[in-house]
């Protein structure tokens, strides 16, 4: 009798199984937001624009050029560009929507390198604002600016930093980010 019911129940499932539309996997990843979706990331460092673009986004498996990765709860983000980087972490346990903000008063923390210089929070004047504005889906998408001070000479015991502040980064803007 009881291999009766599990021919029953192997058949059900088999029989149930065909009837879906799309594949068991292909419907997990589309719930988790894994599609096929493309990633954007813009910003201008005073004046100068800076566009990175991702077609299939879920699909960077070893050398991501623009995605959020997890490490112990701490959350970053990394764009790579033909001008540079930009890495922001959300220093967070959980990453939710709303504003992250590293200032001065923090220490000096590497943000930005465009055309081969590297852009801190280095003053009290200085921040970084990322405001994630939507996180569904596995993607986040959001906006970010702050101010900046350029690394001139990285020295043995001494880093010589530029003008505080001198760096803008406006018009930021982030969409379908995919969280790995």
């Amino acid at each position: 009798m009881a291999g009766k019911c599990c021919l029953i129940i192997i058949a059900l499932s088999v029989i149930l199984g065909s009837c879906l539309k799309q594949s068991i996997p292909d419907a997990m990843l589309n719930e988790q937001g894994k599609g096929n979706v493309t990633a954007t990331l813009s910003y201008e460092v005073n004046g100068n624009p800076v566009n990175i673009l991702v077609p299939d986004a879920n699909n960077q498996y070893t050398n991501h050029t623009l995605a959020v990765n997890t490490y112990l709860g701490v959350y970053t983000l990394q764009g790579k560009s033909s001008t540079g980087e930009i890495i922001f972490s959300f220093t967070n346990y959980s990453l939710t929507t709303g504003p992250y903000t590293y200032s001065g008063n923090y220490g000096d923390m590497y943000f930005v390198n465009y055309n081969g210089t590297n852009e801190y929070v280095h003053a009290y004047s200085d921040s970084l604002t990322f405001n994630i504005m939507s996180y569904k889906n596995g993607v986040i998408s959001g906006n970010f600016s702050g101010r900046l001070t350029p690394l001139i000479t990285t020295g043995t015991n001494n880093d010589i930093f530029g003008t505080p502040g001198s760096v803008l980064i406006t018009k930021g803007s982030f969409q379908n980010v995919p969280v790995f």
